[in-house]
C-alpha cells in the first residue's frame, strides 16, 4: 500500500514517448539505418565479370536476371521505406507494442537481400520467387497491424478523420489481397508472380485514389 500523497508507480501503459524525446529519435534512427543497410546490401548480389574484353558483353548480358532483380528489390524497399517515413511523421509518440512491431518490419527489411539473390540467381523458379513476395505479405501484415494499434492508442499528431480510417485499412487490405493472388500467380509463373507484386501498388493507389476520399492521399 502506499500512504497518503505518495507518488504513483507508472505502469506499461504509461510509457509513451514523445516526438521530443531520446527513445523516439532512437526508434526513427534505428528504422532508416536497417533501411540504408538493406538497400546498400542488395548491390553486393552484383559481382563485376573477370572475363576477358571481348567475353564482357555477352557475360552482363547473362547477369541481366541479377540487374532486374536489384531494380525490383531496391524500388520495393525503397517503396516501404517511403511508407514508413510518412508513417512516423504522423505519430505523435511511440509506446512499447509500437516499437515491437517496428523492431518486425525492420527484421523482414533486413531480410529482403537474401530472396533477392535467390531472383538473381533463379528467375524462373518459384521456390525463389515465392520467398520474395512473402517476404512483402508479412511486411503489409505487419504495416495493417501498426496501423490498428496506433488508431487504438490514439498515437497520431493528428487525429485520423473516423471515417477515414476504414478506407485506410482497406488500402492496406487491397494491398494483402493483390500480392495474395502473386503468391498464387507465381505458383504456377513465377515471372508473373512478380509482375503482379510489382504493380500492387501502383494498382491500390489508382484504385483508392479514385474512390476513396481526398484526404486518403495524405494518410496512406
Amino acid at each position: 500500500m502506499t500512504g497518503r500523497g505518495a507518488p504513483e508507480r507508472a505502469g506499461p501503459a504509461l510509457r509513451r514517448y514523445g516526438r521530443d524525446t531520446p527513445e523516439f529519435a532512437r526508434v526513427a534512427n534505428l528504422s532508416d539505418a536497417v533501411f540504408a543497410i538493406a538497400m546498400t546490401l542488395l548491390v553486393l548480389n552484383l559481382d563485376a565479370p573477370s572475363v576477358p574484353s571481348d567475353q564482357l558483353a555477352a557475360e552482363l548480358v547473362g547477369r541481366a536476371p541479377q540487374m532486374i532483380a536489384f531494380v525490383l528489390g531496391f524500388a520495393l524497399v525503397a517503396n516501404v521505406w517511403w511508407v514508413h517515413h510518412k508513417f512516423v511523421g504522423l505519430l505523435a509518440y511511440v509506446e512499447p507494442v509500437v516499437i515491437g512491431i517496428n523492431l518486425g518490419i525492420l527484421g523482414l527489411v533486413a531480410l529482403v537481400p537474401f530472396p533477392t539473390s535467390l531472383i538473381g540467381t533463379n528467375p524462373g523458379s518459384g521456390a525463389a520467387v515465392l520467398p520474395f513476395i512473402g517476404l512483402f505479405v508479412a511486411l503489409h501484415v505487419l504495416f495493417l497491424a501498426l496501423l490498428v494499434r496506433v488508431q487504438a492508442t490514439r498515437a497520431w499528431r493528428i487525429p485520423v478523420p473516423p471515417r477515414l480510417y476504414p478506407w485506410l485499412v482497406l488500402g492496406w487490405l487491397g494491398h494483402l489481397s493483390i500480392l495474395a493472388v502473386a503468391l498464387l500467380v507465381a505458383i504456377w509463373w513465377p515471372l508473373g508472380g512478380l509482375i503482379v507484386a510489382a504493380l500492387s501498388g501502383t494498382i491500390v493507389g489508382v484504385t483508392m485514389g479514385v474512390v476513396a476520399p481526398a484526404a486518403y492521399a495524405d494518410w496512406a
